[in-house]
């Protein structure tokens, strides 16, 4: 029988974010078809049941990767529970990689995005040692997992990769994310934050700390709010996300847009908008907010570096996307997208079911075993 080991090295539960859900929607439903275990740090809390055995002992340290005591406890489980799988989210506990003839385990790399240029388009000086970590892990790797095809290939190209190893696993669709539900979500937004009926809602939502997030808010005060007036277009902003207080002050005194902070159901925002706007140009992998508003039936509109993933038959029904930077181009979208009234292609729901998703992975698993 097959036993995975999923190893995390941060707080993905309760999944708030995109890229915890990413980590938590994989594991539940992976966790559905196979004996799964996640050893993860111990600041993650479950907030419901789990479809995995959770083993939340590691340190809460994003540097647990280089601490022998830790690594050492990784080691000491493995040796004391076989797995026949073992997969790493992100390269950071590649060494790993080393120990997959010894312990008799296939070595899986979840990628999420090519890591080393993020790290590089924020800046940081450490992306060379980033870059360094990545090649050692994926080249030791039986199989890595990849977000959108635009990073496989380019992983393939960067670091010499075996393609027949490179798989496509895409950001899946939760349940209560999948459908639209049948309460009168904008009426309740409208009240909820005192907006006038007459006013199209559109929303923002996005994690705090991330910085081309950062760079998107401002860009919606400094450009698109202006454009928009301009353009004498009626419209209300929500953004979502919690942020600091000073910052929620600061964006709440801007005309004609509300900063609600975190909020306990971000789908019922969804519901309520008329448009979602994501106007990221950098970063990597695939825009989570862009498939989770699409998914509860909400027009996205969204630059070309941001659509990166989403499937063609979207376009102009669902997914109305902008030349990066063009931010004209963008408050013409939003006006467009506001009048557009269409139902969500069938086929999305079934591309993006994490279960058809994980299926599709085990079968190609199965198949390079």
């Amino acid at each position: 029988m097959k036993k995975f080991l999923s190893i995390v090295w941060y707080r993905v539960l309760p999944p708030e974010y995109g890229g915890q859900k990413g980590i938590a929607y994989f594991n539940e439903y992976l966790g559905r078809k196979v004996s799964l275990t996640c050893l993860c740090s111990e600041n993650n809390s479950p907030d419901q049941p789990l479809s995995y055995q959770l083993v939340n002992k590691l340190p809460s340290s994003p540097l647990q990767f280089w601490m022998p005591p830790a690594r050492k406890q990784v080691l000491q489980y493995i040796k004391e529970n076989p797995f026949t799988h073992i997969i790493i989210e992100h390269p950071y506990h590649g060494w790993l990689g080393k120990y997959k003839e010894k312990y008799g385990f296939r070595f899986i790399v979840h990628a999420h995005n090519i890591e080393h240029l993020r790290m590089k388009a924020r800046g940081k000086l450490w992306w060379r040692w980033i870059k360094r970590a990545e090649r050692s892990a994926f080249r030791s790797a039986d199989h890595i997992l990849f977000k959108t095809g635009t990073d496989r290939s380019a992983a393939i190209e960067l670091f010499g990769l075996e393609p027949r190893k490179c798989h496509l696993v895409p950001y899946g669709l939760s349940e209560t994310a999948r459908l639209p539900g049948d309460k009168n979500y904008k009426q309740m937004i409208q009240e909820r934050h005192g907006i006038s009926p007459d006013k199209k809602i559109i929303l923002f939502a996005a994690s705090p700390d991330h910085e081309p997030n950062r760079k998107a808010r401002d860009l919606i005060v400094q450009q698109i709010i202006p454009l928009l007036e301009k353009k004498q277009f009626r419209f209300h902003f929500i953004i979502c996300g919690g942020l600091p207080v000073k910052e929620i002050i600061l964006l709440n005194r801007v005309q004609g847009l509300t900063a609600a902070g975190f909020v306990p159901s971000l789908n019922e925002y969804m519901q309520a908008a008329d448009v979602f706007i994501n106007p990221v140009v950098s970063g990597s992998g695939i825009q989570t907010k862009n498939m989770e508003a699409i998914a509860a039936g909400c027009n996205v509109v969204t630059t070309a570096f941001a659509a990166t993933g989403l499937p063609s038959y979207l376009l102009h029904e669902k997914l109305f996307v902008s030349p990066d930077n063009d931010w004209d181009h963008l408050t013409d979208n939003i006006i467009r997208a506001a009048t557009v009234r269409s139902t969500v292609p069938p086929q999305f729901y079934i591309d993006y079911d994490w279960s058809n998703i994980i299926a599709g992975l085990l079968q190609d698993l199965s198949s390079d075993d």
